[in-house]
């Protein structure tokens, strides 16, 4: 005998939802095979399940379009090389004495090293690149000639473009994850309305016979699986 097994995907619950509300009408009139409570049970759990998984395959979709975008590259490229050579042009004023070396902490930098940062990633970037406008922004408002080529607004510009396709990125990225957490809070109660459907709907044709009532029982919604042992016996035959 088949036995039957809750769905294990989303998209499997959905569907299991799907046929057990569109089967309980039938030419506009109710089949009283669900009961009224599970029915609007299900019908609210699919509509509310449905539009959170909309939700996530959507935002997946979007970031998997935005991944590797050119754009997006071109601004960070960008903005790592205005930060890098920015730091490079100070380091090379304070040691041709035009920039006081006590300066340097006012960037974020050590004041007796003349290293660049490694501004490999994308946090790295925004990290410094907040540091080194701060920091002109200080030794100007003290009466400091500003740094040329690249200047600090030409610098600001180049920045506020990156971090603010950075910041898209992470809206994104956190509207993903809120979805896949609504999913999975969601889940153990959708699971639990599929069960009590199926129970339910096995009920109503308990009087078939066997192929009947799988049949019956299936086109609401009702998945069922060959025994391993039974499967096993037929492959042999």
């Amino acid at each position: 005998m088949p036995y039957r097994r809750l769905p294990k995907t989303d998209q499997a619950r959905i569907r299991a939802l799907k046929a057990a509300v569109e089967s309980s009408i039938e030419g506009g009139v109710f089949t009283n095979v669900l009961s009224h409570n599970t029915y609007h049970r299900a019908k609210s759990a699919l509509e509310a399940f449905s539009r959170e998984v909309d939700v996530y395959k959507r935002c997946v979709k979007e970031q998997s379009s935005k991944r590797g975008n050119e754009t997006y590259e071109a601004a960070l490229k960008k903005a790592r090389m205005y930060v890098s050579h920015f730091i490079q042009v100070l380091s090379m004023s304070i040691m041709r004495g035009e920039i006081a070396r006590s300066k340097r902490p006012y960037y974020g930098l050590p004041e007796n090293e003349d290293t660049t940062p490694n501004l490999f990633s994308e946090s790295s970037v925004l990290e410094w690149g907040v540091k080194v406008m701060d920091g002109e922004r200080r030794r100007q408002a003290e009466g400091g000639v500003p740094i040329y080529n690249p200047t600090m607004g030409r610098v600001s510009v180049v920045f506020e473009l990156f971090k603010e396709m950075y910041d898209r990125q992470q809206m994104l990225q956190q509207r993903t994850n809120d979805a896949l957490s609504n999913i999975s809070d969601m889940r153990y109660e959708v699971d639990e309305i599929i069960f009590e459907a199926w129970a339910e709907i096995e009920k109503a044709f308990v009087g078939f016979d066997s192929k009947a009532r799988i049949r019956k029982c299936s086109a609401y919604g009702v998945i069922y699986y060959e025994r391993p042992d039974r499967k096993a016996k037929k492959d042999i035959l």
